[in-house]
């Protein structure tokens, strides 16, 4: 820390931030979560380095990133919203493999889902469970943008807030200064 400067105000904002950012998260992310699990694995880390460096990192389980931003299927593209705002195409593409059948028979369990045939009968779960993870092979996954969303909202206002923050922190440590 140069001069010996203390950045509470900065370290305040930054976890405030976080929390604002992981909440904004869990909302959007509440409908497409059946079970709950990938909301709960979102959270947030305040990394200092040595040179007194923040790095504000947000963290999820693995397959948060294919729920944020998307999944082309191998006959259409998937797009996802960045932090700036912008359509962009999605990074990760179903091209022969099919998604696993279990989790998805486990979500038509939990959301309460029967599949019937063409005369109305009903269908096994593991039917159905083929038969979505075969149109998910090809449709893909749609973005939801849970982390990049409400980052792209907030982004001018956390860089005005964080001056103000780093500009407090300065004062505090100058008036430091001029005490010893």
């Amino acid at each position: 820390m140069p001069f010996g400067l203390k950045y509470d105000s900065i370290e305040n904002y930054l976890k405030s931030y976080g929390k604002y950012i992981v909440r904004q998260a869990r909302r959007l992310l509440k409908p497409h979560d059946a079970t709950g699990k990938l909301s709960s694995s979102l959270k947030y880390k305040i990394v200092k380095d040595e040179d007194g460096m923040y790095d504000l990192q947000f963290l999820a389980s693995k397959y948060a990133a294919f729920v944020n931003l998307g999944v082309s299927g191998n006959k259409g593209r998937r797009t996802y919203i960045n932090i700036e705002g912008k359509r962009k195409l999605s990074p990760f593409k179903y091209k022969t493999k099919q998604p696993p059948s279990a989790p998805i028979e486990r979500w038509t369990k939990i959301k309460g889902i029967r599949g019937r045939d063409i005369k109305g009968r009903f269908i096994t779960r593991k039917s159905l469970a083929f038969l979505i993870a075969r149109s998910i092979k090809s449709k893909g996954i749609p973005a939801v943008s849970f982390y990049t969303q409400p980052i792209s909202w907030s982004f001018d206002t956390f860089k005005k807030e964080m001056l103000q923050n780093f500009k407090e922190d300065v004062l505090n440590g100058v008036k430091l200064f001029k005490k010893k």
